[in-house]
């Protein structure tokens, strides 16, 4: 008796950690979607990143200001009516999230604060029509990094 539960226990542990053999991680930078009312999807494009990856590994990108604009304009439009709830999802999370701040850049270069709930990453769009960048920062255990979308509040 004693042996089989010796047995059963070693043939248990091995399965479990067979499971975590030959996993592999990803330590870059996340890829974030905007969603508007939980239908419309847009991915946002990284600008800004100051990451550290796999093993310290740096992970670097700069984009100044004024292409971080150009580059959110030429991308897929997400058109919302005012006021229109919307939230961010990230396809990884192996990180620790320590701020998520939000704002949106109008055409006439007017910046809007948008206040992210950081427990389920819901916010409000501007109440005010217009085209508009709409700009994510993150900061995490792992650095930094930037998005931008293209957003249209009609």
């Amino acid at each position: 008796m004693k042996g089989f539960i010796k047995l059963s226990l070693f043939t248990f542990v091995i399965v479990g950690f067979s499971g975590c053999i030959g996993e592999e991680y990803d330590f870059s930078p996340p890829t974030v979607t905007l969603s508007a009312n939980d239908v419309v999807d847009v991915e946002l494009k990284e600008t800004n990143v100051d990451w550290r990856g796999e093993e310290g590994k740096q992970y670097r990108k700069e984009t100044n200001t004024r292409n971080s604009i150009n580059r959110a304009k030429k991308q897929q439009q997400l058109a919302v009516s005012p006021e229109t709830p919307g939230n961010l999802r990230f396809d990884s999370e192996d990180f620790l999230v320590n701020d998520i701040s939000s704002y949106t850049i109008s055409t006439n270069n007017a910046k809007q604060d948008i206040r992210v709930n950081e427990q389920d990453r819901t916010f409000t769009f501007p109440k005010k029509k217009g085209n508009y960048v709409y700009v994510l920062e993150l900061q995490t255990d792992r650095g930094y990094a930037q998005y931008v979308g293209n957003v249209v509040v009609k």
